[in-house]
């Protein structure tokens, strides 16, 4: 992953409307997005005060996104 692919994730998971984030591959994009989601989720939560059960619930969705993400692509999330 690149470094100007890895500014747009951040932007895209701060809530740019505008991030353009590119695949390397068809098979990619899916898992991409579902780990960029889960991610922006749990920065809603840490932004919004969140209590600690809806946080810890959220970080298990993202890690099983990331998962997927490492399976589908072999690069481990680096979020």
């Amino acid at each position: 992953m690149t470094p100007k692919t890895m500014l747009e994730i951040v932007k895209a998971i701060r809530g740019n409307k505008h991030a353009n984030v590119m695949v390397e591959n068809a098979s990619h994009a899916e898992p991409l997005a579902e780990v960029i989601f889960e991610c922006r989720c749990l920065f809603d939560l840490l932004e919004n005060n969140a209590r600690l059960d809806e946080i810890v619930e959220q970080i298990s969705k993202k890690n099983e996104a990331a998962k997927k993400y490492e399976a589908a692509t072999g690069y481990k999330w680096p979020l």
